[in-house]
């Protein structure tokens, strides 16, 4: 597996990926028309785009695949992101969010995710991120276990995440660097 940075020619691809694993996750959750309007809401081109020349978004592709032309994952890396659920006194400047962090279902449990994460937790470091912060739906078990092995835990907050008319409850997960 390989790791680069994804630029405007990627968005498609990522696209892809996050309509795809927000589907698998979540979609049983969600209205059909709701579900639809949040994909087309959150990865359209624009979107997109703009994350890409906005946020650090890097791709998990094959050895062989070094153009990036079939990533299996992503993630991005939002600088100077703050939750207002994190008080600056306990968590110090700067502060990154992990904004999206999706493998597809197929690479899941590969060890894909564990090297994506460590990939970006360099590169978080290299940038003398103080805290992070992401989001995660409280029923996520699976997700919520992976973040903690990476020192990302939860906070005890909690907000909500709507989709159309239903609301989903979220944990703010959160973690400390030297």
């Amino acid at each position: 597996m390989i790791i680069i940075r994804a630029t405007e020619q990627h968005w498609a691809a990522l696209s892809l990926i996050a309509k795809d694993t927000f589907v698998d996750t979540f979609g049983h959750l969600y209205a059909a028309k709701d579900l639809e309007a949040h994909i087309q809401n959150k990865y359209n081109q624009a979107v997109m785009v703009h994350e890409i020349n906005t946020e650090h978004v890097y791709l998990v592709c094959e050895d062989d695949d070094k153009a990036g032309e079939a990533p299996f994952g992503f993630c991005q890396l939002k600088p100077d992101s703050r939750s207002e659920l994190m008080p600056e006194d306990e968590y110090a400047s700067p502060c990154w969010e992990i904004h999206r962090f999706y493998i597809r279902k197929e690479k899941q449990g590969v060890r894909a995710g564990a090297k994506l994460m460590e990939f970006a937790m360099e590169r978080i470091k290299e940038a003398g991120v103080k805290s992070i912060w992401l989001s995660v739906w409280s029923e996520n078990y699976r997700a919520q276990k992976f973040y903690e092995k990476f020192g990302i835990k939860h906070s005890g907050k909690t907000f909500t995440y709507w989709v159309g008319n239903h609301a989903d409850l979220e944990f703010l997960y959160v973690g400390k660097l030297d």
